[in-house]
């Protein structure tokens, strides 16, 4: 049993490294598949804390207009972006599968002419199946700003990157049910700021949860998982 296991961390450890040397996208997703858990789920977030209701300023003796007050309880929900710190949740409460994302900690740092961009993902395994991802293949920077203005693309985890964090022997065992996880990772990127991250629940891009750089400016707070 104790020599099966030490195979199965070998073959995962070189997949691992393989994947940080890959460059090209097709072979990156084969990569991805072969050590994830595909999820079919979408992802969705709800405010835990009241929505301040919309208000008008008027001129004394003119008639109030009529505001529409915002959906209760209000929820997000792709393609919409998520915020950072917004407990994501994929699956139904009480499904095999349901699990809980969370980015936080995004910091940006000089080197040399790139930025380094550091942040973590933490996980919550809620069901009663295990699961299985590999974030540094799975998560990318797809959108950023700088000085030029906005510009889209796809900046990935390398081991260059994580190196250079400090991320080393990071645990990418399955995830098991009731456990929590934190990942850390890092890329680089041209000089300039985050925008959006992006991470593939199947691997291939369709069913994705989509992060814009900022804190929830509407809700605080962690709804009952």
């Amino acid at each position: 049993m104790n020599e099966e296991r030490t195979l199965k961390e070998v073959q995962r450890g070189m997949l691992l490294r393989s994947i940080y040397v890959l460059v090209a996208p097709v072979m990156l997703v084969f990569a991805a598949l072969a050590c994830g858990t595909l999820v079919t789920d979408t992802a969705s977030y709800t405010c835990p804390t009241p929505i301040p209701q919309p208000t008008s300023t008027v001129l004394a003796g003119t008639p109030e207009p009529t505001l529409q007050p915002p959906p209760t309880p209000y929820t997000l929900a792709p393609p919409q972006d998520f915020y950072v710190g917004d407990a994501i949740f994929v699956g139904q409460p009480g499904a095999p599968l349901r699990l809980r994302f969370r980015v936080q900690n995004v910091q940006v740092q000089p080197a040399g002419s790139d930025n380094l961009v550091t942040w973590r993902l933490e996980i919550r395994n809620l069901g009663t199946t295990t699961y299985e991802t590999v974030p540094v293949a799975l998560m990318v920077i797809t959108r950023i700003t700088t000085a030029s203005g906005e510009q889209i693309g796809i900046w990935r985890a390398s081991e260059a990157a994580m190196n250079a964090a400090g991320f080393t022997n990071e645990n990418y065992d399955p995830l098991p049910p009731g456990a929590t996880r934190v990942y850390r990772l890092a890329a680089y990127i041209p000089a300039g700021s985050v925008s959006q991250f992006v991470y593939l629940l199947d691997g291939d891009g369709d069913n994705r949860i989509t992060w814009t750089n900022q804190g929830n400016p509407y809700c605080s707070g962690d709804v009952a998982d």
